[in-house]
């Protein structure tokens, strides 16, 4: 698996690396607000840095994301917490020859 990554991983690059140099001329020139220009570059640094933009945005959204889901566990693990207090409580105020306690909680089979 580590050689197949590895032989992918390189393919790319070679890829990346022919493009780039097919692709030196300086062509393309940023235009952005107030006048500011920036430019002429090389078309592939205007492809790759479009495309660093894109991943720090997309890690940005991923990170943020990531903090919702772990604040959505914690909750569901502070809730699983007191329902598991909740039923200790309930069998404790059974007598103890009405708990099965050899069941299993899925199947509701005995345990062998």
């Amino acid at each position: 698996m580590v050689t197949l990554r590895f032989i992918i991983g390189l393919l790319v690059l070679v890829f990346l690396v022919t493009f780039a140099l097919q692709n030196m001329e300086p062509s393309v020139t940023f235009h952005y607000y107030f006048g500011y220009k920036y430019g002429p570059m090389p078309f592939f640094f205007a492809l790759l840095s479009s495309a660093v933009v894109g991943i720090i945005i997309a890690m940005l959204f991923s990170i943020f994301e990531q903090f919702r889901l772990r604040a959505i566990i914690r909750r569901q693990k502070k809730q699983l917490a007191s329902l598991k207090k909740e039923v200790q409580e309930y069998q404790e105020l059974l007598p103890e020859h009405l708990i099965e306690k050899n069941l299993d909680p899925y199947s509701g089979k005995e345990k062998a």
